[in-house]
């Protein structure tokens, strides 16, 4: 909950031992918390036991700042512990961590050798496909903690891999403690690589490893596939030996027992209801899943009862618009575990749809199973239902919404928090929805301090942000101010900028640059398509006017 707003309330000093406290206690920041953070931590000069502040505290820090602290080296393992992903991975501030480490690891050449890479830690997830391939294997350790790769990376490790001159040797060798070591990077190996790992050695790893991977039950059921025969006889029956009793529902690595056709077959007469949310965690192929929701469809031709929606699971993912309407969605806490599976929007919103329609209410726990992630799947007539009540205790950002959906939740927002108008919480409250307040609404925040980051900033109306002036927007950014300078060139921060004296930026020694210059004028208008036939080339909507071009012009139009 820690945000900028509470920069007014707290000494500098009280500020460092509040990090250090967040440090002891292993709290997660994101990475507005953190700029907010380290802005305060540094105040009054750089502290001289960075070490005594959560790592992630460095990657808004350089190599310089930590010298008082320790070494190059010493920084850059540190941030190789840190979390990486609090920084957009194609951001300036991550590409230039990478050049600096590779600086001071004295890297000079695609080739890391263990040594660094180990120092490197997270950083190696950024490296390029020729580093992956220059450095062998000496990557595949820290690769394989990485939450994602680019294509050149994926293509990169699966080269590295399928030479076998690594630590680890060929796939053809490998055991189950192999690839337990290398199991975030299972998701990268193609079928020529898994096919040449031993069956066994897969079928050990899925039984005693794969509860403990990062693998999500999609990527494992990728390796049941590759232990199914490729080539099998259509089942006129359940096989002798293959009938599904309560020992093989209980059995984690059932799928791999039976092709889709088998599984089809065998589970005729047999009822899946008291074992529908076990059986969902284990790891079954696409097509066996499609097979568990045909046995579903057979078993309730006239929709799922709602007991049953609840255990759902990745089958949710095979739901179809017509599916739901069959069902009764009764309370919100039904359409909470249906959401929570992550359905597509098309899934959701008929989800949604189905729930309002039958008349229930969008009351805080349905807006809270709704959640950040499907907010914009609400229809105008939707958003009107809401009682603004609701809001107290939702949990929601509708700032990647539509403007409409936007100012129709931030006029509720503010009338559920307006009992609060006046003291330091309502700004934390109303944050998430000032993608949808007037202007007037902005100016009165810019005298509460309340130290907005430009990131929120930046996803404000826009008729209402291109009204605030200069003082305006300091008093909204407050310690943030500076950090427009990075943001300059987007839009439409862009274009506030433009609006803009360049000598009054100049005053606040920021480094913005892109004001408007002593002696022109910025005019603002519509965007409109020149008519074909012109052939003016690119509009100027910047003039330029000398006074006595100004003064001639005014004396022939009193003339006229």
């Amino acid at each position: 909950g820690f945000t900028c707003a509470a920069v007014n309330e707290m000494e500098a000093e009280r500020f460092q031992e509040l990090a250090k406290i967040m440090k002891k206690k292993n709290v997660k920041l994101g990475e507005d918390q953190l700029s907010c953070l380290v802005k305060m931590v540094t105040l009054h000069g750089i502290p001289e036991d960075l070490d005594s502040y959560p790592k992630d505290l460095l990657l808004f820090l350089s190599p310089s700042d930590y010298a008082a602290t320790g070494s190059c080296r010493q920084y850059f393992a540190n941030i190789g512990k840190a979390n990486l992903d609090v920084l957009q991975r194609e951001s300036s501030q991550r590409k230039q961590l990478l050049l600096e480490a590779l600086a001071c690891l004295k890297i000079s050449s695609t080739q890391v050798n263990e040594e660094n890479a180990e120092i490197l830690g997270r950083l190696v997830c950024d490296l390029g496909g020729e580093y992956i391939r220059s450095s062998g294997g000496n990557l595949l350790k820290q690769l394989s903690q990485c939450e994602s790769f680019l294509p050149d990376q994926e293509e990169a490790i699966r080269s590295v891999i399928s030479s076998g001159n690594t630590t680890f040797g060929p796939p053809v060798a490998w055991s189950a403690f192999t690839l337990n070591e290398l199991s975030g990077l299972i998701p990268v190996f193609d079928h020529n690589i898994l096919q040449k790992i031993p069956k066994n050695a897969l079928t050990l790893w899925l039984k005693n490893f794969a509860h403990d991977s990062p693998l999500s039950r999609e990527q494992l059921g990728t390796i049941v596939e590759e232990l199914l025969p490729t080539r099998h006889k259509r089942a006129d029956g359940c096989p002798p030996g293959k009938e599904i009793t309560e020992m093989v529902l209980n059995d984690y690595l059932m799928p791999i027992n039976y092709t889709a056709e088998e599984l089809h077959t065998c589970l005729k007469n047999v009822s899946l209801d008291n074992h529908l949310s076990q059986i969902l965690t284990y790891p079954f192929s696409t097509q066996q899943l499609a097979v568990l929701k045909r046995h579903l469809d057979e078993t309730y031709p006239d929709g799922y009862p709602e007991s049953l929606l609840p255990k759902l699971g990745s089958l949710v993912s095979f739901i179809t618009p017509e599916d739901v309407s069959k069902w009764k969605i009764t309370s919100a806490d039904t359409l909470a575990v249906l959401l929570k599976n992550r359905p597509a929007d098309a899934q959701a919103s008929a989800m949604i749809r189905r729930y309002v329609g039958l008349g229930n209410a969008l009351n805080a726990a349905a807006l809270n199973a709704i959640g950040t992630e499907y907010v914009c799947l609400l229809n105008a007539t939707e958003l009107n239902m809401i009682d603004f009540n609701s809001l107290k205790l939702a949990s929601l950002n509708p700032s990647a919404c539509s403007q409409l959906t936007k100012d129709i939740l931030y006029a509720k927002a503010k009338r559920a928090f307006s009992d609060q108008h006046h003291l330091p919480a309502y700004y934390e409250l109303i944050e998430p929805y000032l993608g949808g307040a007037p202007g007037v609404d902005l100016r009165a925040l810019s005298k509460d301090n309340v130290n907005m980051e430009v990131s929120t900033f930046a996803k404000l109306r826009r008729d209402s942000l291109m009204s605030l002036t200069l003082s305006e927007v300091q008093g909204l950014l407050g310690i943030n101010f500076r950090d427009l300078k990075k943001w300059q060139n987007k839009s439409p921060i862009k274009e506030w900028v433009q609006m803009q004296k360049q000598s009054e930026l100049d005053k606040l020694q920021t480094g913005l640059t892109g004001g408007t210059q002593e002696g022109y004028i910025n005019i603002v208008g519509p965007k409109f398509q020149l008519p074909s036939s012109a052939s003016l080339g690119t509009v100027a909507m910047t003039l330029h006017l000398l006074p006595a071009l100004l003064i001639a012009f005014l004396m022939m139009s009193v003339l006229s």
